[in-house]
């Protein structure tokens, strides 16, 4: 029987509160255990559900997690406000603002966890930082589109030396948001006016 028509038949509605203990199960044990050593039995416990719960959802605990991941850290959007500033000022205000309360501090650990685990790093690396690196590389050729910056434009540093500040950010304050306050636009201001002094004349 699909999931479809299990989850239609009466009397097993599919429980949104089990959904969410179930993900920030999986989060919790990643942040205490690394991605090598979850698995779906310790999922199941610690969310207090069975087995068959969790794989009418997931088929694989990597789906399971990137899910887990996606629902503390939204996909942020890509508005066109006309100019460069203008669009990162409002997606990363949105990006922000609309992570969970938990994100702050669930994400440092589990950056802390991933550099002696490559799947918790691919995990992370594809819910949370591809999606975000790939709305600033639109961001950035948009604007190089329209003239307002330069043609020969490195998209991939660029965006790797906007998204550098704040993950040391984050790491380094234990994911207190307020130190990310502001600081996607400070970063991006520096950027834009280069770090040179201005070559004197004579």
């Amino acid at each position: 029987m699909s999931e479809a028509a299990d989850t239609r038949r009466p009397g097993r509605p599919r429980s949104a509160e089990a959904h969410a203990a179930i993900l920030r199960a999986a989060l919790e044990l990643a942040v205490s255990g690394g991605l090598g050593g979850l698995s779906m039995e310790a999922i199941a416990a610690r969310a207090g559900v069975g087995k068959a719960t969790i794989y009418r959802r997931w088929k694989t605990k990597e789906a399971l997690f990137a899910e887990a991941i996606t629902s503390i850290a939204v996909v942020p959007e890509v508005p066109d406000t006309g100019t460069v500033r203008g669009d990162l000022d409002a997606a990363s205000s949105a990006a922000i603002g609309r992570l969970a309360p938990e994100a702050f501090q669930v994400i440092p650990r589990l950056m802390a966890e991933a550099g002696d685990d490559p799947a918790l790093r691919e995990a992370l690396d594809s819910a949370l930082l591809r999606p975000r690196r790939a709305a600033i590389g639109e961001i950035l050729r948009r604007g190089a589109a329209r003239g307002e910056l330069r043609e020969d434009i490195d998209v991939d540093i660029v965006t790797e030396m906007l998204i550098g500040p704040l993950v040391i950010r984050t790491l380094t304050s234990g994911g207190d948001p307020d130190a990310l306050a502001g600081l996607p636009m400070r970063v991006y201001d520096t950027l834009a006016a280069g770090i040179a002094a201005p070559r004197r004349v004579g």
